[in-house]
């Protein structure tokens, strides 16, 4: 239990610091991802630089209307692990929306991992994470549309799920009628 809440620790001081490093100016490597659709790489900020961080994590969104399932798939096309991590705050939302109303009606926090209880994810290269959500419960409350929003910040992990470089993708809102 303590390894685990040190870990967790550890990784938001990494996040933290990560972010203080590009908001003051320092030198940072930084790389392309190509290829994306739809979706944005906000950043990727190389921390190892020994290590080829070509490649790209690529998002998709569906909704299969037979099954009532919003699904989000994130395919690792790099060459090194992906890990996924849920922090405290949520970072993921599946957004639902009434008469087709500009802004959702509500805002549903869900886990990168799939679970609740698991708070991290690790996908290997050439891979795919899915997170699929039930919409049943929108439809029976009224609700005529579903999508997801927020960003999904991941890490790039040698074997030794050291941090090669930390990445996040910004989700665009993409609508599926139920």
């Amino acid at each position: 239990m303590k390894t685990h809440v040190l870990f967790q620790v550890l990784l938001s001081v990494c996040l933290f610091l990560s972010v203080a490093n590009s908001s003051y100016g320092q030198t940072r490597y930084k790389t392309f991802c190509n290829g994306q659709t739809k979706y944005k790489l906000v950043d990727l900020d190389v921390k190892k630089t020994d290590y080829d961080v070509q490649g790209t994590l690529r998002i998709s969104q569906s909704y299969d209307k037979k099954n009532k399932i919003l699904t989000l798939k994130m395919k690792n096309e790099y060459k090194h692990d992906v890990f996924l991590y849920q922090s405290i705050t949520s970072h993921l939302f599946v957004c639902d929306y009434a008469d087709q109303e500009q802004f959702p009606a509500n805002r549903i926090p869900i886990s990168i991992s799939g679970d609740v209880i698991i708070r991290k994810k690790i996908i290997k290269p050439d891979s795919t994470h899915v997170i699929p959500y039930n919409c049943e419960g929108m439809i029976a409350s009224g609700f005529d549309q579903v999508s997801f929003e927020g960003t999904v910040p991941y890490f790039l992990v040698d074997e030794k799920e050291e941090i090669i470089a930390i990445g996040s993708f910004r989700l665009e809102e993409n609508r599926f009628d139920l």
